[in-house]
């Protein structure tokens, strides 16, 4: 980083729970550590009621500590200079004094004296109301300083990927020289990975548990390919039917395994049918769906939007886009020392998956503003108008 400053840029990153601050701008701050800037991030809240996704890392009573914690751990991992959690109540911040939100958000940007603010925009990133809320503190406290501090405001944002994560991990299976058959951990770490990135935007899957009881059918031979399964309990075995009827057995396939992915992959129909031999749960995956910008479906995209060099639309007010493709690793190990939330191992998916899902994080400029243009002509077709 080539910087203006004399002394090294600063950075504050200002989110609601720990995890946030990976999910949000993970590799942006990470990317801006390892060029020197001081990079420091606070949580408001200690995410005290968020979800306990391994039952040997936390309880209810002690989740609060473990989740602090590991903010620590992945400010390890991101290269930050220092991470903070406050103590307002984990799904209360809407709840909380206004006025008295703006006051500590204030002070903490006294005291850290950013030259760069990263928050929430008014949309919560993902909705949560905890999010809008400390997005607005921030953007307010922001406003009120800049005469004093003049910190440069952008908000995280995240445009909703056309990517179907179905058709990746397809693509990976068949490639592969050896029959794919995933651990235990494995089998936790996609249930978890392929639906919060389903439900965040990064992919467009529509990601579900279907049970499926013994002699029933999964897959149908000659069907249209459409969905993949990736078996979490049960058997089933896979049967071929010939021009006159017959059906012989050509494999089984149990837990850990993908099912239907070679169907996907070429885009042909199903060569077989698929049927459990006891009852089955599977995650299943399913193009969802289409989604407006905002996420909601059923709903035509805004007027003001433009086209990414993926085909995906995006909010228009969009102004910055980071590459972070060389610290999606960072942003991976990060999101991993989460444990109670994302107990998934760095290592266990295809980079060429996760650099496509998280190599790019999009941010919209607030502050400084933007002056005014006087002319509706570039400086070139100067008089015109005049």
């Amino acid at each position: 980083m080539n910087s203006p400053w004399r002394r090294p840029p600063r950075l504050l990153g200002v989110f609601a729970h720990p995890d946030d601050e990976t999910i949000c701008a993970g590799g942006t701050l990470a990317k801006y550590a390892s060029s020197g800037a001081e990079v420091s991030v606070v949580a408001l809240t200690r995410g005290g009621a968020g979800q306990i996704r391994d039952a040997g890392v936390a309880t209810r009573a002690t989740l609060r500590a473990v989740r602090e914690r590991e903010l620590d751990a992945a400010g390890k991992e991101l290269g930050l200079t220092r991470t903070r959690c406050l103590d307002h109540p984990d799904g209360g911040l809407s709840e909380v004094d206004a006025k008295t939100l703006l006051e500590q958000v204030s002070e903490l940007i006294t005291e850290f004296d950013p030259d760069l603010v990263i928050t929430f925009g008014p949309d919560g990133f993902s909705g949560h109301p905890d999010h809008v809320a400390v997005g607005a503190a921030v953007t307010a406290a922001c406003y009120r300083l800049r005469s004093a501090t003049s910190p440069r405001l952008f908000h995280c944002h995240l445009p909703r990927s056309g990517m179907l994560l179905r058709d990746r991990l397809a693509a990976w299976v068949v490639e592969l020289t050896t029959r794919f058959k995933g651990t235990r951990e494995f089998v936790r770490a996609l249930s978890v990975f392929s639906r919060e990135t389903a439900a965040l935007g990064y992919a467009a899957d529509f990601v579900s548990v279907e049970w499926y009881p013994a002699g029933s059918y999964l897959i149908e031979q000659g069907e249209e390919a459409t969905v993949m399964h990736f078996l979490l309990s049960g058997s089933v075995e896979i049967r071929r039917e010939g021009p006159d009827g017959r059906v012989r057995v050509v494999d089984r396939s149990g837990p850990g395994e993908f099912i239907g992915e070679e169907g996907i992959a070429t885009g042909r129909p199903r060569n077989a049918h698929v049927v459990a031999l006891d009852d089955v749960t599977s995650l299943t995956f399913l193009a969802a769906e289409p989604l407006s910008v905002d996420g909601h479906r059923d709903q035509a995209l805004p007027l003001l939007t433009r086209t990414l060099p993926s085909g995906d639309r995006i909010d228009a007010r969009v102004s910055t886009c980071i590459d972070v493709s060389d610290f999606v690793g960072h942003k991976i190990r990060a999101t991993a020392a989460h444990r109670s939330q994302y107990p998934i191992d760095a290592t266990m998916f295809p980079d060429s998956i996760l650099r496509e899902m998280f190599g790019v994080e999009y941010f919209i400029q607030v502050l400084p503003e933007r002056e005014l243009d006087t002319s509706l002509f570039d400086e070139d077709s100067a008089g015109w108008g005049e």
